[in-house]
């Protein structure tokens, strides 16, 4: 099995957002064609094919053309003769070469395979572009199997890891005494299936990509049903067990799909040492400490090995951890019933499941293995483990329509997704509760989720990228010298292998090996603080990357909101004396009953009290509803429960021998007793079914029959636009538009109830009965009105992070309105500033378009038509109605966007070159699909933002994974996707960890800086040393590397942020900007200047005698001593470069506390201070000796050094203090740098020019509206 071999590089950064909007277009067609691609483990053994066959150069192939994980496809075929002349060198490279190719290889499958047509390929080559800026590669072997063969290769991986199977064992001496030709089913992307011989397959991210005879290419292997009937999905005869795969059939599949498992692999590790030993760095470590023992530098090699080897056992540990938690969380099997036709049924494990088994829910539960839709039965399913919310959720059967495309998102209501656990089945008679598998594996929904958790995009580590950038100048610095070095010592006449090393050991001292220890211990040091704080991280690198972030996404309900609603009251309408009117809101619903009583005078009602308005009102609160019992508890839609607790109604699920009340169905019943003297009598009303709620149809309904009367209720409950268009005009009060604005603007969150009445039928016909057949006709009987109070510290957080210039977005799926007000209650949008909906409008098309619209929230809710008539087309508050004609008006001023996923949708499909500006000025984003969070968050990434997502469910998923920094309020497996996850589900978490990433970020700056300039200066100083013919002593190294440097480094980090206020502008993000190489090159300077000083200095005293004099022309390498005039004036001066430029480069406020908060460095600074000075003034003979040390003989010349080591503190001080952190940072921010060097974040050019732009055009209609406008509209309705 050969490695997986993965490859992110970098390369030129496009503005793609045009070229994103025609890509779904364009290439539409062929998507529908081309469904597939993901990554996973490569390959069998290589297969090898003549040389002689030339190498093809053939037009590059896509796969999922048009889709977000679109890749360029190449195929290769081994070459013998390449293949063995690579192998030749790396034989005699001692394995170098392959470690190389391992780095890099596309260069080792061109080295040894030819390209060549995908008919005749072996491998292939995957080109995958992440975010427009960096290229990926997968190389994946291509497996070519017979039918019998892939049938055979499935059977044994099943009896690896299970008991053998007598049953299995059958089929297979079956397929081996077929006399016919065996076939696989390979699915077509319309749903069919085609039976192929032969299968050429191979995996890329755990899923499967099937050669297509047909169409010459690869393509995914997909779920069953999407895109097709909902009928085709139906087996009617299920119910006698005339459905479902035969064994044989079942075993067909499976060797197309493979097994039903979702295998996330823990690395041996051995393993995972081999593949971290041979990064580039650790190789760079170990060729160093080679060196550093060839030249008896036993010690310093000694303590680098041991934090190197501490390094290494600390990445391995975490990433064991991490792949094991995602095991542990993901992994799971059980048994099943399975139809398997002519009445037969079979259990089987969950593993062997294949799409298209019909499989029996089991009456007590089950957990799910797999993606599968109800057909008969309904279910009562907890979804808590893919949606972070434990509220109990009613699935019903799939309807059988010829004329509707099965969809999962569309169709969630009627599908069973993997992970989740079915609590409860409710059946008809003795009938069992069906369900047709559609997805198994890595194709489930919870499949996809693991997957993109395993494979994530490339993270943009700018400071990674700089960090690398640099270390090559180091080494491109460190070869000059090398270079420069051993040719000086050729032509002087000095030979020997210990030359050699020791010009070797300059690359050593200015790439400095202990860089990767000292930056991972400000990495796990921050980390602790984070979970100090319960904020725990499984992505270290992730750190640093929050110090960066400049934009917030949160998610509204249960982030800045409280997750339950409260019921603020209820708004009935009543008919009194043939007027309609609307009664004062009632905030006890079980007081409705008598609310048409409570008018006095002429207005008193002498209808029939069940009859009225209010009591058919409070009769629809108790019943339409999704709530179930569960092991004694009321259990559903915190909403429903809020509503239905408030009337006062019992709910109870008779057993089966009670339901001959209800025509033979088993439903459930709620119950009301009136309060003595009340004119009602008890009510007893069976809920005979239910349609669930559907976020497409915005309702959900309920068919419900009293005991003891013939007809029966139809009550409809959803957003108050949608519940309108379906009622009756004469039903809707003239106030309703006004009433309900009020309550919206308020931020309440508004549901509306209508009711009809419907004949009884026979069980059967009211089972296949459509809801469109019953949603129509309705009379408006009133509005529900909640409240979703602002979490306590909501207002507080947003605006620290708003004084931070921190861009703060609402990304929700709720209401727009009701959006819009926690986005005014919470301060996201300030008092005076003004909120622009964003519209469309697909009935009047602009170049075969819908047009966008933009008008002023405050007008957001007006009704243009003001006719009795209006319909369901046309009175959508924030979604339909054309509120804005071109250039009504143009709006200029600080203003947010307020924008539908609807709106999102029409402006990514038809309008790309508006998604800067969007995101630029969005603030608001409504009724978005976790899809599209994810979008968006792309989408601000793009326009360079550094992007963090806060959420708290599944559906954040998405984005939490995208964002450069996600933070998970909840323990679901959002917590796995998410590199960061908050204990306490407050967003306080969200400025902590900006905080504690400002603090991170600055502090690997210092280090990166500090242990840079380490080196220039030990570089300095040997290459001084080099020239006088000596070097610095063993010790002295020691001294320098592994007490100064590793005790400061590894107590740098240990320093507090600062606890204030968050600073308004975040740190430097890059290391190649001005202030950072500026500081390296003027603190580089002075040292040079400082050192050579010291030494010139120190050549003009009288006592002076070169080194070469006393050792009469032998280099100090040859005879290891190093003692001299020289090496005291370099090396004195250097102690307290090295000492107090990790004081320099410990920055502090206002990200960071006071270095003296850092009890560790300070100690450390003062130690190391205090003992220099005592070897530069007068150690004793035991320091002199270990040190190597050659006093100067006239005792007030070592104070001159002394007075050069503090001129080099003050001066180092200075610099970093006035030039650097005030010069540097003001020149870099004037308006004349800026124009030299413009910054590269495409926001800010967005804002510059939409501050100069007519853009957008916004409506501010004061009485009636244009007539195109109201044309427009009664075309429509």
């Amino acid at each position: 099995m050969s490695p997986q071999t993965d490859e992110v590089a970098s390369s030129s950064k496009e503005n793609s957002f045009r070229k994103q909007g025609r890509a779904k277009t364009s290439h539409e067609g062929a998507a529908r064609r081309n469904k597939g691609f993901t990554r996973a483990e490569s390959s069998s053994q290589d297969s090898h094919s003549s040389d002689s066959s030339a190498s093809q150069n053939v037009d590059a192939k896509y796969v999922n053309l048009g889709e977000e994980d679109q890749m360029e496809i190449h195929g290769y075929r081994r070459s013998v003769f390449w293949t063995t002349v690579t192998w030749f060198f790396i034989v005699i490279t001692v394995g170098i070469l392959r470690m190389v190719y391992h780095w890099f290889p596309e260069w080792f499958l061109n080295c040894t395979h030819t390209k060549c047509p995908l008919e005749v390929a072996e491998k292939v080559l995957l080109v995958e572009i992440c975010q427009e800026k960096y290229r990926k590669i997968h190389i994946r072997t291509i497996i070519h199997q017979t039918a019998l063969q892939a049938i055979t290769v499935a059977n044994q991986e099943e009896l690896s890891t299970n008991n053998k199977n007598h049953t299995e064992d059958h089929v297979m001496e079956e397929f081996n005494k077929a006399t016919e030709a065996l076939s696989l089913p390979l699915p077509n992307p319309d749903g069919t299936f085609n039976e192929v011989e032969n299968m050429r397959l191979f995996t890329c991210k755990k899923l499967r990509y099937v050669w297509n005879e047909r169409s010459k290419e690869f393509f995914k292997l997909k779920s069953l049903g999407p895109g097709i009937p909902t009928s085709s999905l139906h087996c009617p005869d299920a119910q006698q067990g005339h459905a479902g795969l035969s064994t044989i059939e079942q075993q067909k599949r499976r060797a197309v799909y493979g097994r039903n498992t979702i295998y996330v692999p823990v690395r041996p590790i051995l393993e995972l040492l081999l593949l971290e030993v041979i990064n580039p760095f650790y190789i760079f470590q170990v060729a160093s400490i080679l060196i550093w023992i060839a030249i008896w530098y036993y010690f310093y090699a000694a303590a680098i090995a041991v934090m190197s080897i501490a390094g290494i056992i600390i990445t391995i540990s975490q990433t064991r951890k991490n792949q094991r938690k995602l095991r542990n969380t993901v992994r799971g099997n059980d048994i099943i019933t399975v139809c398997r036709g002519n009445g037969n049924y079979h259990t089987v494990r969950t593993e062997d499941l294949v799409p298209g088994d019909v499989m029996v829910i089991p009456p007590a539960g089950c957990v799910l293995h797999c993606d599968a839709v109800l057909l008969f039965g309904t279910c009562i399913v907890n979804e808590s483990m893919l949606t972070g919310e434990s509220v109990p959720v009613t699935k019903t059967p799939l309807p059988m329509r010829n004329d509707v495309l099965y969809n999962p998102k569309e169709h969630a209501r009627h599908t069973l997704f993997s992970g989740t656990r079915v609590v409860q089945t409710r059946f008809y008679d003795d009938e069992k509760v069906m369900a047709v598998v559609t997805a198994t594996g890595f194709l489930t929904a919870k499949g996809t989720l693991v997957s993109s958790i395993m494979y994530p995009p490339p993270a943009d580590y700018k400071f990674e990228r700089d960090s690398y950038k640099f270390i090559g100048f180091l080494a491109s610095l460190a070869s000059i010298g090398f270079i420069y070095s051993t040719v000086t010592k050729i032509m002087n006449g000095d030979t020997g292998l210990q030359v050699i090393l020791h010009s070797f050991d300059l690359i050593t001292v200015c790439v400095p090996p202990a860089l990767p220890a000292a930056m991972a211990a400000g990495i796990i040091l921050a980390q602790r603080r984070l979970e100090l704080r319960n904020i725990f991280c499984i992505s270290p690198r992730a750190i640093n990357v929050s110090g960066s972030i400049n934009c917030v996404c949160f998610d509204k309900t249960g982030t800045l909101t409280e997750e339950g609603l409260d019921l603020w009251g209820v708004v009935p309408v009543a008919r009194i004396a043939n007027f309609l009117r609307v009664l004062s809101p009632v905030t006890k619903p079980c007081t409705l009953p008598g609310a048409v009583s409570t008018v006095t005078g002429s207005e008193m009602s002498h209808e029939d009290p069940k009859k009225e308005l209010p009591y058919l009102l409070f009769k629809g609160m108790a019943t339409c509803h999704s709530l179930t019992i569960i092991d004694g508890t009321l259990n559903g839609d915190p909403l429903d429960l809020k509503m239905f607790e408030s009337t006062g109604w019992n709910l109870i699920e008779p057993s089966h021998d009670d339901t001959h009340k209800y025509d033979n169905l088993c439903p459930t019943v709620v119950t009301w007793t009136p309060n003595e003297g009340d004119k009602h009598s008890k009510v007893e009303v069976g809920i005979v079914r239910q349609f669930p709620f559907s976020s497409a149809l915005q309702r959900m309904a309920v068919l419900c029959k009293e005991m003891g009367k013939d007809q029966m209720h139809f009550f409809c409950k959803g957003s108050p636009e949608m519940i309108q268009s379906l009622s009756l005009p004469e039903t809707v009060p003239e106030n309703y538009n006004k009433l309900l604005e009020s309550y919206t603007k308020q931020g309440f969150r508004v549901i509306a109830l209508g009711h009809r009445l419907v004949e009884s039928q026979s069980i059967n016909k009211l089972q296949k009965v459509q809801r469109e057949d019953l949603e129509h006709g309705l009379t408006f009987l009133g509005l529900v009105v909640l409240e979703n109070r602002l979490k306590p510290d909501s207002a507080e957080v947003l605006a620290e992070l708003a004084s931070a210039a921190v861009r703060t977005i609402m990304v929700t799926g709720d209401n727009l309105l009701t959006a819009i007000s926690v986005a005014r209650d919470c301060e996201m949008v300030g008092e005076n500033e003004e909120i622009v909906i964003v519209n469309c409008d697909e009935t009047t098309l602009s170049e075969d378009k819908p047009r966008l619209t933009f008008t002023l929230a405050e007008k957001v809710s007006r009704q243009l038509t003001g006719s009795p008539t209006a319909t369901r087309a046309n009175l959508s508050i924030a979604e339909d109605v054309i509120l804005s004609m071109p250039d009504a008006g143009t709006h200029y001023g600080r203003y947010h966007l307020a924008i539908t996923g609807k709106s999102w949708s029409v402006i990514q499909e038809h309008y790309p070159e508006l998604i800067p500006n969007s995101v630029v000025k969005g603030t608001i984003f409504a009724r978005m699909s976790p899809d599209q969070k994810q979008q968006l968050v792309t989408a601000l990434q793009k326009t360079g933002y550094f992007v963090g997502m806060c959420g708290d469910g599944a559906n954040d998923c998405g984005a939490l994974k995208a964002a450069h920094a996600g933070i998970a309020l909840t323990d679901s497996e959002a917590s796995v996707a998410s590199p960061f996850t908050s204990k306490e589900p407050s967003i306080s978490c969200v400025p902590e960890l900006i905080r504690q990433g400002r603090c991170a970020l600055v502090t690997s700056f210092g280090i990166f800086n500090y242990m840079a300039i380490y080196a220039l200066i030990q570089f300095f100083s040997v290459m001084i040393l080099f020239e006088v013919g000596t070097n610095l002593s063993d010790f002295q190294f020691l001294y320098v590397d592994f007490f100064i440097i590793c005790s400061l480094s590894a107590f740098f980090g240990q320093t507090q942020p600062y606890p204030g206020k968050l600073f308004k502008r975040p740190p430097l993000t890059s290391l190649l900007s001005l202030p950072p190489v500026g500081s390296l090159v003027i603190q580089a300077a002075i040292i040079l200047l400082i050192q050579l000083t010291s030494l010139f200095v120190t050549q003009q005293q009288d006592w002076f005698v070169p080194y070469l004099n006393i050792t009469n022309g032998t280099l100090g390498t040859e005879l290891a001593e190093y003692a001299c005039s020289e090496n005291y004036a370099v090396v004195g001066v250097s102690f307290s470069q090295y000492i107090f430029l990790a004081l320099a480069y410990s920055k502090g406020k206002p990200y960071r506390k006071m270095f003296l908060t850092n009890y560790g460095f300070t100690a450390s600074l003062a130690i190391w201070t205090g003992f220099s000075l005592y070897l530069l003034i007068e150690p004793n003979d035991y320091f002199k000796e270990l040190f190597e040390l050659e006093m100067p003989p006239e005792f007030s010349f070592r104070f001159v050094i002394v007075g050069f080591s503090i001129l080099q503190v003050a001066l180092c001080l200075l610099i970093e203090a006035f030039l650097v952190d005030r010069g540097l940072l003001a020149m870099m921010n004037s308006s004349w740098w800026l124009k030299l060097r413009p910054r590269q974040e495409m926001y800010l050019e967005v804002e510059e020019k939409l501050s100069t732009s007519r853009w957008p055009l916004v409506s501010n209609y004061d009485e009636e509206p244009p007539p195109e406008a109201l044309s427009a509209l009664r075309a429509k309705s």
